[in-house]
């Protein structure tokens, strides 16, 4: 199934330095998992507020996310992304960028957005099933 969302144009280099195409990575779609917290790192700026955001899909160069539409984050805006609750990321903090946001709802109550990670994932990591 072709995934709805914007292409992420810029492209990621591979170990040998060959650039690929982001959206040509598998995307994988998730089930119900817990949430991942987002904030804003502006440079030069304070951080902003913690969101919390669902996981849509992931792929080794990034997420769609789901989160309300009150988290204005502007275009292409560094993010910090908390995601101890899911063990198998390795790690408790990733660096990333926000590409692209789109309203997900009629109602404006809710944004999806597409988060590049700084650096790929080696591996996609299990996530962890929320018990909803």
């Amino acid at each position: 199934m072709a995934s709805p969302f914007p292409p992420l144009d810029q492209p990621l280099w591979d170990q040998a330095g060959q650039a690929l195409n982001r959206r040509r990575e598998q995307r994988l779609e998730v089930g119900s998992v817990l949430p991942v917290q987002l904030r804003a790192v502006p440079s030069g700026q304070a951080p902003g507020a913690w969101f919390s955001a669902d996981i849509l899909d992931i792929s080794h160069g990034g997420l769609a996310l789901l989160l309300s539409a009150s988290a204005a984050l502007p275009p292409r805006v560094p993010l910090l992304l908390d995601v101890s609750n899911h063990p198998g990321f390795g790690r408790v903090r990733l660096a990333a960028t926000l590409r692209w946001s789109a309203a997900a709802d009629g109602l404006g109550a809710l944004q999806v957005i597409g988060v590049q990670l700084d650096q790929p994932l080696p591996l996609v990591p299990p996530l962890v099933q929320s018990r909803k």
